[in-house]
């Protein structure tokens, strides 16, 4: 079986050059010559009534669909012509347009206590929080989380710019983890941290790390070039710091977002 395919260089820089724009941004065109829209759910939890009204959209407007790991789903297979027609259906269906650019991404979640046999926390309620706070905050970079239940860490905790996961009577946090390329393994922040600290843990990590991000850096090289125990010290500075800030800023850039029309023509050159 031969699974290899021709690299479109032409489309693949022209989505790079996409990838520098600062804040929300959708998915582009696809390689196929379709385009995509991913959507989301938060804590990665649907109901049967939103089943059926994704099946809808899909057997109506597009090819198929597509989970990704941080729990989103990508519609595929997009005609052009009928891209704001499944946009607008996506809307009125209850569901939000995700981002994938330069900002808080949608947070990932495990079942938790609620369901696991290994759960130690629950995680949707944390997991719903911390996405009504500060999804869709402009970022130097995309900025990933991920709510594990229980030590084992199903939410990939480690892979996440910022993860929790549960243990006996609180949270452990870990910051500076990634997938791509160059994977990193996030580190330990802190531990025994209550349920109603962690925003605050989350808030001081996204503060300091916009004070000392150079452009187009991810928070693992962050950390890498000014130490772990320099950034954990400003954290620890600014967990009392108020971040309603951050919030507003935060609901703004989603109110941006829910008016933006998505589709861009790339210009091929």
């Amino acid at each position: 079986m031969d699974t290899s395919a021709p690299l479109d260089k032409k489309l693949r820089d022209a989505t790079i050059n996409r990838k520098k724009r600062p804040g929300f941004r959708c998915l582009g065109k696809q390689r196929d010559g379709n385009y995509a829209i991913m959507i989301g759910a938060v804590t990665g939890t649907v109901n049967g009534d939103q089943l059926m009204k994704l099946a809808d959209i899909v057997i109506k407007y597009a090819a198929g669909g597509h989970f990704t790991t941080a729990q989103s789903m990508v519609i595929v297979g997009i005609k052009e012509e009928n891209f704001n027609d499944a946009q607008q259906a996506i809307v009125k269906a209850g569901f939000d347009i995700r981002s994938i650019g330069r900002d808080v991404r949608q947070v990932k979640c495990c079942a938790g206590a609620n369901l696991s046999p290994f759960g130690l926390q629950k995680t949707p309620p944390l997991g719903q929080e911390l996405e009504a706070m500060f999804r869709g905050l402009p970022m130097p970079m995309k900025f990933k989380i991920s709510v594990s239940g229980c030590p084992n860490c199903c939410a990939n905790t480690m892979l996440n710019d910022f993860g929790v996961h549960g243990v006996m009577n609180g949270w452990k946090v870990f910051i500076g983890g990634k997938m791509g390329t160059k994977p990193a393994i996030a580190q330990e922040l802190a531990k025994l941290v209550i349920t109603d600290d962690v925003p605050r843990y989350l808030a001081a990590v996204l503060r300091v790390y916009r004070e000392h991000a150079e452009p187009n850096e991810r928070l693992s090289k962050t950390l890498s070039r000014i130490g772990l125990e320099a950034f954990k010290s400003e954290v620890t500075a600014h967990l009392d710091t108020p971040f309603d800030d951050f919030i507003k800023e935060a609901e703004n850039a989603r109110e941006t977002a829910k008016k933006a029309t998505c589709i861009e023509h790339i210009k091929l050159q």
